[in-house]
């Protein structure tokens, strides 16, 4: 039988949102992963990992790269929440900077839209979303994607939805019906 867990790292929220959205929809178990005991991983069959994105790197990601020989025989599907509305290009970045080389294609990787407020940002998060901020005001501010997050620094942004985990709901789902599914996704 699978064993599956939802692992995610959130700092504001949006991921643990949406980590007890999938978890509630398959009926499995949901850590945070701040402390990831090795030994909890070989309990299970398939992992779920979220992880905000911060500078297109998910949050708490480098965990599961230190566990990855403990992950052998595993299937292991990603999926990262932001703010920005998930372009091919946005994710492909995404999947570069965190799925680098065989992983990329051993691991699927979801995009999950969440929000941005700007008020709750810690001061290191403010700086950094302050020079992406004249960032953009100098480069592109009538693009949708760059109008969308200026606006977001005034009116605070809230996109989790259960329609968002769908695709990936249906993925998980589908997988575990393909009894016979082909090694290329296990670690």
């Amino acid at each position: 039988m699978n064993r599956i867990l939802v692992l995610y790292r959130s700092k504001y929220g949006y991921t643990k949102t949406y980590a007890q959205m999938i978890a509630e929809e398959l009926g499995c178990d949901c850590r945070e992963a701040a402390h990831l005991p090795k030994k909890l991983l070989k309990d299970y069959t398939l992992i779920l990992y979220g992880g905000g994105l911060y500078a297109s790197g998910i949050n708490g990601f480098s965990a599961i790269r230190r566990h990855f020989k403990g992950l052998q025989g595993k299937r292991l599907i990603v999926w990262a929440t932001g703010m920005c509305l998930g372009s091919d290009e946005d994710i492909q970045k995404i999947r570069e900077r965190n799925l680098p080389g065989e992983w990329e294609e051993r691991i699927p990787l979801f995009y999950l839209r969440g929000g941005f407020d700007y008020q709750k940002l810690s001061p290191l998060h403010r700086l950094m979303m302050d020079a992406l901020r004249r960032s953009l005001l100098a480069s592109a501010p009538g693009a949708k994607e760059a109008r969308l997050l200026l606006d977001a620094y005034e009116t605070p942004v809230y996109a989790c939805s259960r329609q968002n985990i769908e695709p990936l709901l249906a993925y998980v789902r589908e997988l575990l019906l393909d009894t016979g599914a082909s090694q290329k996704n296990h670690l």
